[in-house]
C-alpha cells in the first residue's frame, strides 16, 4: 500500500508531460496535414527509381553506342 504513494504522484507528472508535449506538437503543427505525409514517402520512391532506371537507361543507350 506503500507504494502508492510514490505511484499516484509518478502518475500525475507523467501525464503533465503527456498533456505538455500534445500541446507543443498542436502549436508546432504537428497535425496540420495527416493524409498527404503517408503518401509522400510511396511517391517519392517511385520518382527516386523513375529517375535511376531514367539515368540506368541513358548510360546503357551510350554505352551501346560507342
Amino acid at each position: 500500500m506503500e507504494i502508492v504513494i510514490l505511484l499516484i504522484p509518478l502518475a500525475l507528472i507523467f501525464l503533465g508531460g503527456a498533456i505538455a508535449f500534445l500541446f507543443w506538437a498542436l502549436r508546432k503543427d504537428q497535425f496540420e496535414d495527416l493524409d498527404n505525409a503517408s503518401w509522400r514517402v510511396v511517391f517519392d520512391d517511385r520518382e527516386q527509381r523513375r529517375d535511376k532506371d531514367a539515368s540506368r537507361n541513358r548510360s546503357e543507350s551510350d554505352n551501346d553506342e560507342s
